[in-house]
């Protein structure tokens, strides 16, 4: 018995020899293995940077009756963090995070899937302007869930949900602080004259009143896979420190990286975790030699400065009134 346990252990440290021997050799699955940290499927990242802001949140943001506060400060946060100043990255949303310079279509995809911790369907959409040559993306929130992720997005039925614009950092509350549906904006359209990236043609908020395309949907929890629901799992029981060193290793393994955008991807990691020293440390230690100092010295002027910093939700100042949000929406 004991001759055939020691000859297992053998095969399987041979195994192991010729699997770990291969991720330090091979392209393949060095990709392979960082693709997967950074999947969709698994949304390790994503998962994680909720949870350091619901840590720093005086309530708390998974809870029903803290949803439309939490989504004020989700937009936010994606507002503040993601801005579209650089070469555009199209990837998955934990790539688009640590890379930082998103457009429109970018930035909504982050809220949204954020925005999954409060169980509240959100849609992806892409409005035109009047010869569909240009146009912008937003997310609609179906505050209501009552909306099923095979429905017909009609019209009709689209003009019922509430605008999140995140690029802008747009919400959908009128002057008096009352949440407000598409409708009411088409109504209502002198009250959002500000809204300006929401006008084309030289109409107000012409993007709105034309046709629109549902692109992308978020999941509920319900909706998640056994993997899916099992990375969560991982992510409330595991170490921060765990996680974030399994996030530096995901960036330092991927052979499609060069090092000067490895070094910066380890200064957005710990920027978008809401580690700022830290993340400040990494971004002054990349110098004029490395292709990403213009990123790096962006960023860090932003967290220096409180503009990429997580504001909580009674900071947060209304883009229509200039004043704070009430606690009771």
């Amino acid at each position: 018995m004991g001759i055939f346990i020691k000859k297992k252990i053998y095969i399987l440290f041979f195994i192991f020899s010729i699997f770990l021997f291969s991720i330090l050799i091979f392209d393949y699955p060095k990709k392979f293995i960082s693709r997967l940290i950074f999947s969709h499927e698994l949304s390790l990242l994503t998962h994680s940077v909720f949870f350091k802001i619901n840590n720093e949140i005086d309530f708390d943001m998974t809870k029903k009756e803290n949803q439309k506060k939490s989504l004020i400060v989700l937009n936010n946060y994606v507002y503040d963090f993601f801005k579209p100043v650089f070469i555009n990255l199209d990837d998955g949303v934990s790539w688009k995070m640590l890379h930082g310079s998103i457009w429109c279509d970018g930035v909504a995809d982050i809220f949204l899937r954020l925005a999954e911790h409060t169980n509240t369907r959100i849609a992806m959409i892409f409005l035109f302007n009047n010869n569909k040559t240009d146009g912008h993306s937003l997310t609609f929130v179906d505050l209501e869930n009552s909306l099923k992720g095979n429905s017909d997005y009609s019209e009709a039925s689209l003009r019922k949900l509430y605008l999140f614009d995140p690029q802008n950092n747009y919400f959908p509350i009128n002057k008096k602080f009352r949440f407000i549906d598409i409708n009411y904006m088409l109504e209502n359209k002198n009250e959002f004259s500000s809204y300006i990236k929401l006008d084309s043609d030289n109409i107000k908020l012409n993007l709105l009143e034309n046709n629109k395309t549902v692109f992308l949907i978020n999941r509920y929890y319900d909706e998640y896979s056994i993997l899916s629901k099992l990375s969560l799992k991982l992510v409330k029981v595991l170490p921060p420190n765990f996680l974030k060193f399994l996030f530096k290793f995901g960036i330092y393994i991927n052979p499609e990286l060069e090092d000067d955008y490895k070094k910066f991807l380890y200064a957005r990691l710990e920027h978008i975790l809401l580690n700022y020293d830290d993340a400040k440390v990494k971004y002054s230690k990349i110098t004029n030699k490395n292709s990403y100092y213009d990123n790096s010295k962006y960023w860090y002027k932003r967290i220096d400065s409180s503009q990429s910093v997580l504001k909580k939700y009674e900071d947060i100042l209304s883009p229509l009134t200039n004043s704070r949000f009430p606690k009771i929406l």
